[in-house]
């Protein structure tokens, strides 16, 4: 075997993280090199954690102005927990209904290509509906991107063929994608001017607050129906739930009070 990693105890797939460790050593470096940073309003001292602590404080005071940005991390955190649920229950469904594996079986049922395939898709949809973005704006991007994942994830729950599974797995890879860039966007538009880092760490804290929600009810779901296919009706439910919040969201008037912090 390759650099004498063996298949006892899944060595080769555990060596993976050999490589992402030395590709993110790699691609750190021009930001290390050539990115400089403002250094001006930098805590000085030993006040760093009590400076934090009051940022993070007057963060939540001026979050409370900002309605529109609430509504979207509402809608957010539930249709991204439907994504999670995906990313955490997806290989799983693969191998339990269609017969997936990482290896000794044909290429069309390998759980590694099917993988790569999804991730390769998902960054062909992020670019090809970056230019969307610009064009009609971040929440009816996210709109479509959500329809097309209800779609797609409706077609693989319904799929009974291996070829209706990957069409689905495709179409799931390649809405996921724009999804997740334009919420981003979308929050980029709603966040007042030097406030860049606290409201992108809220962004990223509703991602993560009920991440186990949509597998903990797809698994229970599944072990109560004890079929596979009926549990994924919960990332349907988390899609349309999220999508329903969302359109609640007015995204001009989000940037109005951006513009005018």
């Amino acid at each position: 075997p390759w650099f004498g990693f063996s298949k006892e105890l899944g060595e080769n797939i555990r060596a993976t993280n050999l490589v992402v460790a030395v590709w993110l050593a790699v691609f750190t470096i021009p930001m290390l090199l050539w990115v400089h940073e403002d250094k001006s309003r930098i805590t000085r001292g030993g006040n760093v954690v009590a400076a934090s602590f009051a940022q993070l404080l007057r963060t939540f005071r001026e979050l409370r102005r900002h309605r529109q940005t609430v509504r979207f991390l509402i809608a957010r955190l539930l249709f991204n927990d439907g994504l999670v649920t995906i990313w955490a229950f997806g290989g799983i469904y693969a191998a339990g209904t269609f017969g997936f594996a990482m290896d000794g079986v044909p290429w069309w049922q390998s759980l590694i290509v099917f993988g790569i395939v999804l991730n390769l898709a998902a960054g062909a949809g992020a670019l090809a509906m970056g230019h969307l973005d610009d064009v009609i704006g971040g929440k009816r991007t996210i709109v479509i991107s959500l329809v097309g994942l209800i779609g797609a994830t409706v077609l693989a729950m319904l799929a009974t063929s291996i070829v209706v599974f990957w069409i689905a797995g495709l179409l799931i890879g390649i809405f996921a994608g724009p999804n997740q860039s334009a919420s981003r966007s979308l929050m980029a538009r709603f966040i007042p001017h030097d406030m860049e880092n606290e409201f992108f760490g809220f962004f990223a804290f509703s991602g993560k607050l009920t991440a186990f929600f949509g597998p903990f009810l797809l698994g229970e779901l599944t072990t109560w129906s004890g079929s596979q296919r009926v549990g994924v009706s919960v990332v349907i439910a988390l899609f349309i739930v999220g999508m329903a919040v969302l359109y609640t969201v007015d995204e001009s008037e989000g940037s109005r009070v951006r513009n005018a912090s």
